[in-house]
């Protein structure tokens, strides 16, 4: 089960020469050029970004619910190498991971659990029909993403099932541009990081292409990992009409020690997962439609025990199709959408059994021309699934503008989640679906408040979810199995404040030029019988994140990360992430060293995630 070959000692003593000649390779770089302070400090204004957190695109500045986005500078700047570990330092995100660069993360928004959230990539959706455990398997490499938009709340009103707590869409690059960067890393651990990334348009035809692979040997036993990212994308312009296609491929292979189970620190796992879609936009701003086609496949194979494979062994496989068409007119009443979806899936499974089902859907949504300065729109998807028939999910948001780049807004929708494969069937020592589940349901309630300024954002935000027939994994006994089940109720009350501050365009010369402060609350109640929740009762009550940008001579940056999380049932932990960088031409030589103070801590309950962790790598950019 060993990824490398070389005897422990040796791995050792070879991470700590590459990363000392990192370090003098960065030393080295330092006296390239004169003692100054960094002048070029990057900046943009957020407001000015077109998201896509409703049907039709919209600039942040005029949506009335709270998103965040994360651009290419937060891309740029977090010590990390996958889109999972950016996702940690987003406002309240809960990324409870297993492991590192993506090996295993449940993404959950608002008190969710992580199968209530809705993934997708250029708007299609990745989620996995057997588990939310593989919903981040994502066959994406984060040189090759442009931003990601994170839409905290139901979304169901906009693009239907799972969207339950919030949705995620990761936005790729397009390659519209030559560009080309090759990266490699490495550190402590045994650990090995390459990237590539190549764009080349001609003609009409826009292309690009991403390649990478992390490896480690493990912080402790059975926590290596071995993970492989492709993907391409193709994109033909005409005009205002565009054609895009798109394939991306993951393949992980890693040592899960008590990722299911703390009786069982020799479980091992493969995954592979693919991804294709066409999709694609023509018209004008007058009348418009967007077709979309995809397939996703998941495969994976879990072992309980490698050291005896057929003790227990799980061979799953799932594909998802789906087609869709939208139609958008501008009318005088404002922009009108119309469209519809029709997605199957199924599940081929030594444990699960074989299983399919489809669905058809219907959504619609309305944004009214602007009365002055109120603004409303409105959002209806209309699902019907095996068993439950046709049902409605409406949503309603409103906005008013205030003077000077203010705007308070409130909304109000349901949203819906059926149950996963896993929690209809599965069965094991340790856990006992439940064939009689019922569908999620939950109304969502927001006010809030933001300021777009030009040193400063800021926004605010209260919620209240009332939870119906929500699913999860309980049981009353230590003896006994986790068994799936419908819980009752439980309501969510939360708050969220964001605030940014350019400082470098309050004070000249200032070497700390961007903060950045997020604070989210949650309060859960539950109205059920006594008992011992696997995932709902597991959220954060508290979570406080900062960010920070600043700059040494020499143009040398830094940035830091700093998180409080504060779990219900569990311990809380604060931990300091950083990286150092510094650019000359077309070279960057960065430091990165994650849980900088070597904290024990667990996002998941008993399974440790590493202390300090340092790599130490270089970059080639052309053409960006």
């Amino acid at each position: 089960m060993e990824l490398r070959k070389i005897p422990q000692k040796i791995k050792r003593r070879i991470d700590m020469l590459t990363v000392r000649i990192l370090l003098f390779l960065f030393l080295i770089s330092l006296i390239a050029e004169p003692d100054t302070l960094a002048q070029n400090i990057p900046t943009y204004q957020i407001n000015d970004i077109t998201v896509t957190a409703s049907r039709t695109p919209t600039l942040i500045s005029d949506l009335t619910r709270n998103i965040i986005v994360l651009g290419p500078e937060e891309i740029k700047n977090a010590p990390v190498n996958s889109v999972q570990g950016l996702l940690q330092y987003a406002s309240g995100v809960d990324l409870a991971q297993r492991g590192v660069d993506g090996v295993q993360s449940d993404v959950s928004l608002r008190g969710g659990t992580f199968e209530e959230t809705l993934i997708l990539i250029d708007g299609v959706s990745v989620n996995d029909p057997q588990t939310g455990h593989h919903s981040m398997n994502l066959p994406v490499s984060l040189d090759g993403i442009q931003r990601i938009e994170i839409l905290e709340g139901a979304g169901s009103s906009i693009y239907g099932a799972d969207a339950f707590s919030g949705i995620i869409n990761i936005i790729t690059k397009k390659g519209s541009e030559k560009s080309f960067s090759l990266q490699t890393s490495d550190g402590q651990n045994g650990y090995y990081d390459g990237s590539l990334y190549a764009a080349y348009p001609v003609g009409i035809i826009s292309s690009h292409l991403t390649l990478s692979r992390q490896k480690s040997d493990g912080f402790t036993h059975n926590t290596e990992f071995d993970i492989t990212n492709f993907s391409y994308g193709a994109t033909l312009n005409s005009g205002s009409n565009n054609l895009n296609l798109f394939f991306g491929y993951n393949d992980k292979k890693y040592g899960a020690n008590s990722y299911y189970s703390v009786l069982f620190p020799n479980q091992w796992e493969h995954t592979t997962t693919k991804l294709a879609d066409i999709t694609g936009q023509f018209g004008d701003e007058k009348f418009s439609v967007s077709p979309k086609v995809y397939w996703r496949r998941n495969d994976d194979n879990y072992l309980l025990d490698y050291m005896n494979p057929s003790f227990y062994q799980n061979i799953h496989q799932t594909n998802v199709y789906g087609a869709e068409m939208q139609a958008s007119a501008s009318t005088g009443a404002g922009i009108s959408t119309l469209g519809g979806e029709y997605t199957a899936d199924k599940i081929e499974s030594t444990n699960l059994r074989n299983h399919s089902r489809t669905t058809n859907g219907i959504f619609a949504e309305q944004k009214f021309n602007s009365f002055g300065n109120f603004s409303v729109s409105a959002n209806a998807f209309a699902y019907k699934y095996p068993d439950i028939g046709w049902k409605i999910w409406p949503g309603i948001n409103a906005g008013y503008n205030l003077p000077d780049n203010i705007k308070i807004f409130g909304s109000a929708g349901k949203a819906f989640r059926i149950p996963t494969y896993t929690e209809l069937y599965y069965i094991s020592p340790a856990s006992v679906g439940n064939p009689n589940l019922q569908h999620e349901e939950t109304t969502n309630y927001e006010a809030g408040i933001t300021s777009f300024q030009h040193y400063y954002t800021a926004s605010v935000s209260i919620f209240y979810k009332e939870g119906r027939n929500l699913i999860d994994w309980v049981r009353q006994l230590d003896t006994e199995p986790w068994t799936a089940s419908n819980i009752s109720e439980i309501n969510t009350t939360g708050a969220e404040i964001n605030l940014e501050l350019n400082t470098a365009l309050i004070i000249k010369d200032f070497p700390v030029y961007k903060v950045g402060i997020d604070y989210t609350y949650l309060n859960s109640s539950k109205t059920a019988g006594l008992y011992q929740s696997q995932y709902l009762m597991q959220y954060l009550r508290h979570q406080v994140t900062a960010h920070i940008q600043n700059t040494w001579w020499l143009e040398i940056h830094q940035s830091w990360e700093l998180r409080y999380e504060n779990r219900v049932n569990a311990e809380d932990y604060f931990l300091v992430d950083t990286q150092l960088y510094r650019s000359f031409g077309n070279w960057n030589i960065f430091l990165k060293a994650t849980n900088l103070f070597n904290k024990s801590y667990y996002e998941v309950s008993g399974v440790p995630l590493p202390g300090r962790w340092i790599t130490a790598g270089v970059k080639l950019t052309l053409g960006e």
